[in-house]
């Protein structure tokens, strides 16, 4: 009997262990799954965006930038299912609102909103995996869709009367490229931040990467990027220095208070004629811009968003964001930004430093909600999934 009972016992044990193993097996085949649909995703997001930015004639491409956004509304519905409940709510709540705004005629800006709660969604890779997924497909897809553009567009400048030409590289506008390329280097320095490297190598990559993409930024003249991204090299290396780093209260203090200064600079022009032209030169006419808006279109719709086009270049972010979202739509997504601020305290001091001067972007330009390129939102959303709080030393 005792015998018996013996050899019972690693019977047990044995299917004990065949169950881990097939465990094991299960979730390295959904990590494989994961990390394959994010990336289809962001090929086919870059890919789809460096084919709308580019500088020529979009007839010809109509039809492949309509079946690239089919194809990726099928993402939309595979992060149905793998979201949770709040995710969920979260997506067909936005989905709804462009439904509502689309059928009304009050335009297709959440579609963009969409998406980028969509990739979060499908984002269920660790960060330094997603970072990585991140800038391969970046660069998949720039090496397939925006290097071209050297051969088939009209010039790689663009003629401004204020600067003389500045570098597109065959971009539609020199702030665009500027942008990607200021995403790019925030991601590459936020994987160099969490590489298993000496500080010294991390500071000697940090600096080859800012020898290669800092000259390019100089050219496309674009002020705004090229200090923030000189400002995210010196904080990488300064950084692991300082006992300080931005907290949930100090951006969410940050975000209030651009929001303020935006939209009292716009509504109470003309108050101090001398002070609001010494101020709108320096923001280059950003606030005469967003004046005439105003003028044109009144307060912003509390349920429905508006096409701002005809009143371009509108650069103060919050301003646009209003208009082309609606009241409702603006006020929820700043409330689940403020929401996902709470997961500062699991980033590194680095990093919480890139979500601060992502925040400062939305100042004077407009491509925070850009989808995807924001990853201050990746950041965010997968710090507080991914680890324990960090102490910072």
């Amino acid at each position: 009997m005792g015998q018996l009972f013996h050899r019972v016992k690693p019977m047990h044990k044995s299917i004990s262990a065949a169950q881990r193993q097939c465990a094991d097996r299960a979730g390295g085949s959904q990590r494989v799954i994961d990390q394959t649909v994010m990336l289809t995703f962001l090929l086919i997001f870059f890919c789809k965006t460096f084919l709308t930015s580019g500088a020529f004639d979009k007839a010809p491409i109509a039809q492949a930038v309509s079946l690239l956004n089919g194809i990726m509304l099928l993402y939309v519905g595979y992060a149905f299912t793998v979201a949770t409940r709040r995710e969920r709510g979260l997506l067909g709540g936005f989905i709804l609102l462009f439904i509502l705004n689309l059928a009304t005629g009050h335009g297709d800006y959440l579609f963009g909103v969409v998406f980028s709660i969509t990739f979060l969604i499908l984002s269920r890779v660790d960060l330094p995996r997603a970072g990585a997924i991140f800038v391969i497909a970046y660069l998949g897809s720039a090496a397939l869709v925006a290097l071209p553009y050297l051969l088939y567009t009209d010039s790689s400048v663009y003629l401004d009367e204020r600067y003389g030409n500045r570098l597109t590289l065959g971009f539609d506008n020199p702030n665009t490229l500027a942008y990607y390329l200021f995403a790019l280097l925030a991601m590459l320095l936020c994987l160099l931040d969490r590489a298993a490297l000496s500080r010294g190598i991390k500071n000697l990559a940090a600096l080859l990467l800012a020898l290669l993409l800092l000259p390019i930024l100089m050219y496309s003249y674009s002020r705004t990027y090229l200090l923030l991204a000189l400002l995210l090299v010196v904080l990488f290396w300064l950084a692991p220095l300082w006992r300080l780093a931005p907290g949930r209260k100090f951006c969410s203090v940050l975000l209030l208070t651009l929001l303020l200064i935006q939209f009292a600079s716009v509504l109470r022009w003309g108050a101090n004629p001398a002070l609001d032209a010494l101020l709108n030169q320096a923001l280059t006419g950003r606030i005469w811009f967003s004046w005439q808006m105003f003028q044109a279109l009144g307060l912003p719709n509390p349920l429905f968003g508006q096409n701002i086009d005809a009143y371009k270049p509108v650069d103060f972010f919050y301003f646009a964001l209003f208009y082309s979202a609606g009241a409702l739509a603006s006020l929820w997504l700043l409330w689940v930004y403020c929401r996902l601020l709470g997961s500062l305290a699991f980033l590194s001091r680095f990093m919480r430093w890139v979500v601060a001067v992502f925040l400062l972007t939305t100042f004077t330009e407009t491509y925070f909600l850009v989808p995807v390129f924001n990853i201050s939102l990746l950041l965010l959303y997968r710090a507080k999934k991914d680890s324990p709080p960090l102490t910072l030393r």
